[in-house]
């Protein structure tokens, strides 16, 4: 409604601008001292404050505000002028970009009329806070609008200003009690964009019971399966626990961590089975999940991980809450719910895994959980019996096993991940896992498991089927490979007895004359084959980087891939392909090679380091190796796994991103190893098997399988007499230019066996022995040429003088006497070389019994002092955790008085409210034109009592209520046109008597 042409449409001749009327109906608001005129003006404002925004600001701003402190007394008048402020302060919709009719943005407008609201006046605040504790509900819900508009303009200012108020947070909390479900929705709304950033505000709201009234709203609401006010509650919920370790002990310790196994129950008769945790799953529950109720979930799981966060310093104390209160079993029903979401799935099971990551009890009651899991749709024999199962061996079937007919692969792939990660959190820290997984994996061609269902099969059975079958699992969903490779992984990785065990799983069957292949060299042959056939890149790289993960620090399994010949062929084919080789697969098998030439170390390997270097120097480059591994390692590819490892992003709601080639065992290990394997490659074939140096480029197992590796130790620590010390712990230890190597009889292999020899001095023997004989090869090619030149001569010129004969002769005696001459002189440095060894023999000898006593006290210091070192650590860490009980025990304290503060200054201005509210009513008048609107409308409320269409008749009511509005408006300015005719007419001559306005003017000038 063009409300300024109804304004203006009596008088065209005299039409007045906009700017005009808006001044002119701010004069009468702070002027006017009838108050039918001033909610006469404030109305009109208020329907022209959204077209003509910023005049109405310049102009009654001010007036406006001074209405609020000033009367109290009329509420129409007070609903006009918050409504005309919350106009005034409320952003223009984004429609591109959106100017007003001066030119200027109405963010801009918005945002600087809020801030001018708040900083009328100092106790602007205290005013709004004054008006929420109204009765009145228009009153109350349009303070409560006002407030949210004033936050989004000018949040952080708002935020201060209620801080600094004793009760500002308080009235606001009081709002969640609120019986008008319209005002508890909007202070909910307030809330979440007050306590998003401000842990101040989070700390407050929470000591003001703010959990146990947003959970009575949600559970009031219909618990997760309720509206969006049951979203609203728990993203206040969340916003209150996010990064705040104090109201997550508080959450914790006000029994909220029980009240969530309930949140996670879609079913109320399950209630009893997810607290004792022992009622048997059924994954085929009929229920209908709503967009809605997706939404509620996701938040309640949200705030579940939040709790439990990896590296918090109460997230094992909350994750022994959630295993005492039976946490575990919903969310398991909830991830196998298959009517649920997949989103929905997924978070459950990250919730899950969070749970028990790095938690020895949550793990093992975990393993303990059976499921029974219901028949497949499309089974024939419905009648069959099912037997429970392991949860873990379900978890994996989610993760590598069929997809649901009726969701997408790419959707589908959320929940394959989070079962993944689920499974890592399961074995992390946690070997014995590692171990009982890797006793399963067993060939699928073994008879108790041939040719059955993935329901039939065990959790190690089933990855190792879907890793050879990979052609139909790719066929089907190319991320089931790719999860199977992920898992077999995890299993290995970091466990030597998971890796042999792995290693002896064997493919065919003897007792049929069939050749037995080791499991890892029929995944080279699969993988080689997935290359051949051209299908997914990802199934070729995630099988080769699990061969790699296996390699690593595992010289066995390297010697079980060389004794399949056509396995490095494969590799260097696939390394030195110029065309239609992917530069991600040739990364992988180049690292693979690399591995496999420094872990080839088992002394019955069929193919030694030493036939392994000409073909990386000579056949790939050892430079050309490298680069495709700094390709690999440059690739964005592999730079996007990094980010998924470090956390810098996530793909927990998404579908299958396209970026994904490389899982995150795979990328730790080569980070972590990539520095060692670029020095690794670079040494011949015997430097790391005699250099001390350089057995940590093989993990240790140089030392480690001659029985030298203590426990705690780092491969390739310098030992002497049986202690290792490190080689720049005591610098008197260790005279300056020594090579230490392995001394005594102590039974210590693995480095040098020899007598410690000067390392300068060796060096210049060394470079003069080389010298002398590369002088010695000089002269004896130069005798040989000229014998042959000699020979040569002879039969060509049997008739040559005899002189030139001598000649030759007299030319090959000087050069033998000069190679007899430099024959003596290598070995004449030969016996320097033996007598200085001897001479360091027999120092080394003679100090040999001072060195170990002294390596002994050594040894005797380092216990002590780091016994001192451990029991002072204790003391220290005794007395921070009594200070930290302290310092929370004094925030509690300080928190509570100030509680107690704010409830003592809430009682005083009740009191001076109901003080206030006395004096209003005494002196309250009511006006003879509101007791008629009043009576029509009550005339009009009883009408329809009898009536079923209630709301359309309120709708009517505030109508006529709006209409008789604007119709006191329209007559008080058709009045003031009406006088202004009727003078204009008396100039010009004309009789017009005299109204009864005018008339009782005039009796009042007369009385003057």
């Amino acid at each position: 409604m063009d409300f300024f042409k109804r304004y203006s449409a009596i008088g065209a001749s005299q039409q007045q601008s906009p700017t005009e009327t808006i001044q002119r109906l701010a004069d009468r608001i702070e002027t006017s001292t009838l108050l039918e005129d001033k909610r006469a003006a404030a109305l009109s404002l208020k329907g022209l404050s959204r077209e003509y925004k910023k005049d109405v600001g310049e102009a009654a701003l001010e007036a406006l505000l001074n209405i609020l402190k000033e009367e109290h007394e009329d509420q129409q008048l007070l609903k006009a002028v918050l409504e005309t402020l919350t106009n005034l302060c409320t952003r223009t919709p984004s429609r591109g970009d959106a100017f007003d009719e001066k030119g200027e943005r109405g963010d801009s407008v918005a945002d600087a009329f809020a801030h001018r609201v708040l900083d009328y006046a100092e106790d602007m605040i205290s005013i709004f806070l004054v008006l929420l504790g109204e009765a009145d509900f228009h009153v109350r819900y349009y303070t409560v609008q006002l407030l949210g508009t004033l936050h989004m303009c000018a949040g952080e200012t708002l935020q201060n200003r209620v801080m600094v108020s004793p009760t500002g947070v308080g009235r606001l909390v009081d709002l969640l009690s609120d019986q008008r479900d319209i005002i508890r929705n909007e202070g909910i709304q307030l809330l979440i964009a007050m306590t998003e950033n401000n842990a101040d505000i989070q700390k407050i709201v929470a000591f003001e019971s703010a959990f146990d009234l947003l959970l009575g709203i949600v559970n009031e609401e219909g618990g997760v399966r309720g509206n969006i006010i049951v979203q609203d509650c728990l993203q206040l919920l969340h916003n209150l626990l996010n990064y705040n370790v104090s109201n997550q002990n508080l959450f914790r310790e006000t029994s909220g961590i029980q009240r969530l196994p309930d949140l996670l129950i879609t079913d109320p008769s399950q209630t009893a089975a997810g607290q004792g945790g022992n009622k048997p799953f059924d994954a085929e529950e009929d229920i209908e999940w709503t967009a809605q109720h997706a939404r509620n979930m996701l938040v309640v799981l949200d705030i579940i991980r939040m709790l439990i966060q990896p590296g918090n310093t109460n997230t094992e104390s909350n994750q022994s809450a959630m295993q005492q209160y039976g946490l575990i079993p919903p969310l398991l029903q909830l991830a196998l719910s298959n009517e649920a979401p997949s989103s929905v799935r997924a978070q459950a099971l990250y919730a899950i895994g969070d749970t028990v990551r790095s938690h020895k009890a949550n793990q093992n009651l975990f393993q303990r959980i059976l499921i029974t899991a219901a028949n497949d749709d499309d089974a024939e024999d419905i009648g069959t019996k099912t037997i429970p199962e392991p949860a873990i061996v379900i978890v994996i079937r989610l993760s590598v096993g069929k997809k649901p007919a009726n969701v997408p692969a790419s959707e589908y792939y959320i929940v394959r991940s989070a079962a993944a990660y689920l499974v890592q959190a399961y074995v992390g820290s946690n070997p014995d896992a590692q171990l009982a997984l890797a006793a399963t994996l067993t060939p699928p061609g073994d008879a108790d498991n041939a040719n059955e269902p993935e329901q039939h099969q065990s959790a190690g059975s089933l990855v190792v089927s879907v890793l050879l079958d990979w052609s139909e699992a790719s066929r089907e969903d190319v991320w089931r490979v790719w999860f199977a490779s992920l898992l077999l992984s995890t299993i290995v990785y970091g466990n030597h007895e998971c890796k042999e065990q792995a290693l002896k799983i064997s493919l065919g069957d003897e007792s049929k004359g069939e050749d037995t292949i080791p499991l890892i060299n029929e995944l080279m042959s699969q993988a080689r084959q997935a290359t051949q056939q051209g299908v997914d890149v990802r199934v070729s790289v995630s099988l080769l980087s699990l061969i790699c993960v296996w390699l690593v620090s595992f010289p066995k399994g390297v010697s079980a891939v060389l004794e399949e010949s056509s396995n490095v062929a494969f590799l260097v084919e696939q390394i030195n392909g110029s065309s239609g080789v992917n530069a991600l697969v040739q990364g992988v098998a180049a690292f693979a090679l690399g591995l496999i030439y420094e872990f080839d170390i088992e002394p019955d390997t069929p193919m030694t380091r030493d036939e392994i270097y000409p073909i990386i120097s000579k056949r790939v480059g050892s430079d050309q190796l490298l680069i495709r591994v700094q390709r690999l390692r440059d690739s964005k590819e592999f730079q996007y796994a990094v980010g998924l490892v470090s956390g810098t992003h996530s793909n927990a709601y998404g579908g299958a991103p396209t970026e994904i080639f490389f899982d995150s065992v795979f990328t730790s290990m080569f980070k972590n190893h990539y520095e060692s394997f670029r020095a690794a490659v670079r040494l011949g074939p015997s430097e790391a098997m005699v250099n001390p140096n350089y057995a940590h480029l093989q993990g240790g197992m140089v030392t480690s399988y001659a029985g030298t590796s203590t426990p705690g130790s780092v491969p390739g620590t310098p030992v002497l007499g049986g202690a290792a010390i490190s080689r720049s712990e005591s610098p008197a230890a260790a005279p300056s230019g020594m090579v230490y190597g392995s001394l005594g009889d102590s039974g210590i292999s693995g480095g040098f066996t020899e007598p410690m020899v000067p390392k300068s001095e060796l060096e210049a023997l060394n470079a003069k022995l080389s010298e002398q004989e590369n002088i010695v090869a000089a002269l004896q090619r130069k005798l040989d040429e000229s014998a042959k030149s000699t020979q040569k001569a002879l039969n060509e010129d049997s008739g040559a003088s005899k002189a030139e004969l001598a000649e030759e002769k007299e030319l090959r005696i000087r050069v033998e006497t000069e190679r007899d001459e430099q024959k003596a002189v290598i070995a004449g440095l030969q016996d320097d070389l033996d007598t200085v060894k001897a001479q360091l023999a027999e120092a080394q000898q003679k100090q040999g019994n001072s060195n170990e006593e002294k390596t002994f006290n050594l040894e005797k210091m380092l216990s002590s002092l780091k016994l001192d070192m451990d029991q002072k650590e204790a003391q220290w860490n005794e007395q921070r955790g009594e200070l930290q009980k302290k310092l929370a025990n004094s925030e509690k304290q300080v928190v509570k008085a100030a509680a107690a503060v704010r409830n003592t200054n809430k009682k005083k201005e009740q009191q001076q409210t109901s003080a206030l509210e006395a004096t209003q009513k005494e002196s309250k008048a009511k006006d003879e034109q509101i007791s008629k609107l009043n009576a029509q409308v009550q005339d009009l409320l009883e009408r329809v009592k009898g009536l079923d269409n209630v709301d359309k008749l309120k709708e009517r009511i505030a109508g006529l209520e709006k209409e008789q509005e604007d119709l006191l408006v329209y007559l008080a300015d058709q009045d003031q046109q009406a006088k202004e005719h009727r003078a204009k007419l008396r100039k010009y001559g004309e009789d017009i008597p005299l109204s009864e306005d005018e008339a009782d003017g005039d009796d009042d000038d007369g009385d003057e």
